[in-house]
């Protein structure tokens, strides 16, 4: 196992941004100490483009880079060893990280942010790299090769790293504003919902379910889904709808064709009730277009047209597979596949309209008290607050390029 007391984070997408970039940053800062909360962290700075954390005493590679890895906005995660001040620092140094490797050939690459510092970065380069030509006896090849050596050079002195993990990217939670994601226990609106968290999103989440007609596991399954949203987004909301009462004046009222979009529609014109509730400023869906029947562009446009706040479809042009791989990746995928009754699953209709218009809909919904049903799904839905994350082993470790170890 490897143990480290210091881990280096590129920030990329935020050393973008101008006047406000402070602003991104101090968000980032925030969420990476709530991370690390659990962990003997002795401070986090934010040297240059990068974000620095120090720990008191060493700490397994693997735990660090697990949390860091729900934290939005960071680009790559290094653990790095700090060597000394000067060149012959690095000489004495590197041998013992060296030793144990046999790559086929190597490069070395050199950041100097102190400008105070007598040698060039290239300068640095030829001769860290011309030492272990020596020392070694690897050759050297500058694009692509099988090991990179690192080596910053600041205000803190030198220090090495190796090897750089893919961290999540995007933009810090909390940055990009409030939205509510439908949420129906399978395996696309979570997906959803960690696209929208990657660009800065806070989200609610509100689960509709037809309890006692389908089984109730669907609202365990949502609980457990939010759960690990909030190890990527902090504390976190879900709002729990009973839509049955709903489903039987449709199915009771409506031509059949039509009753998966009414379903529809009517859980658009109660989650942006709610998501006016709670602040959010837009709704997110799981999506895909030609999925399934009711996720034809001209279906999506009559059923979006109850909506007076935008609905935002991240997953629109992706195929399955896409899904399954992040779903996999960030750890939903297994919750998302325990079996249970899908509320829009309900009394499907056999030959369910594909390629309806907002008036057909409207003409068949125009039996339907809309207001009232509307009112009575509000009145009964429960909303918890869910402070209690995932255990941190529940979240997938990125996978680390081949390299140094």
């Amino acid at each position: 196992m490897t143990m480290i007391r210091r881990i280096l984070a590129t920030t990329n997408e935020i050393s973008l941004k101008g006047g406000n970039r402070r602003w991104f940053e101090k968000k980032l800062t925030a969420n990476a100490r709530r991370a690390l909360a659990d962990l003997p962290l002795q401070e986090i700075s934010r040297p240059a483009w990068r974000l620095l954390a120090v720990f008191s005493e060493e700490v397994p590679l693997e735990e660090v880079v697990r949390r860091l890895s729900t934290v939005f906005g960071i680009g790559g995660i290094m653990p790095i060893y700090h060597i000394g001040w000067t060149l012959e620092d690095v000489r004495e140094a590197l041998p013992s990280f060296l030793e144990n490797l046999s790559p086929g050939h190597f490069a070395v690459r050199c950041s100097r942010s102190d400008k105070s510092f007598t040698k060039t970065s290239l300068e640095v380069e030829r001769e860290i790299g011309a030492f272990i030509v020596e020392k070694m006896g690897w050759k050297v090849q500058l694009k692509d090769p099988d090991l990179t050596v690192h080596l910053l050079i600041d205000s803190e002195g030198m220090s090495l790293w190796f090897q750089k993990i893919p961290g999540p990217g995007g933009l810090p939670s909390g940055s990009g504003g409030r939205a509510s994601c439908l949420l129906s226990g399978g395996i696309d609106s979570p997906v959803a919902a960690y696209l929208c968290m990657k660009r800065g999103m806070k989200l609610d989440f509100i689960h509709f379910h037809s309890v006692p007609q389908t089984d109730p596991a669907s609202l365990e399954k949502a609980s457990d889904l939010v759960r690990l949203m909030a190890r990527y987004q902090g504390r976190s909301r879900l709002a729990l709808v009973p839509l049955l009462p709903i489903q039987e004046e449709i199915v009771a009222r409506c031509p059949a064709e039509y009753r998966v979009l009414l379903y529809r529609r009517f859980m658009l014109r109660i989650a942006q009730k709610l998501a006016m509730r709670l602040h959010g400023k837009a709704l997110i869906t799981g999506e895909s277009l030609g999925q399934v029947a009711s996720q034809t562009i001209e279906n999506l446009s009559a059923v979006e047209a109850v909506s007076r706040i935008p609905v935002l479809r991240p997953l629109i042009a992706m195929d399955k597979q896409q899904i399954i791989d992040i779903a996999r990746r960030i750890g939903s995928f297994e919750i998302s596949i325990r079996p249970h009754f899908d509320c829009c699953s309900f009394l499907l209709p056999e030959h369910p309209a594909t390629k309806s218009k907002a008036r057909q809909l409207d003409e068949a919904e125009s039996e339907l008290d809309i207001d009232a049903l509307v009112l009575e799904a509000l009145r009964a839905t429960e909303i918890d607050t869910i402070d209690e994350a995932v255990p941190w082993d529940e979240i997938p470790l990125p996978k680390t390029p081949a390299g140094f170890k």
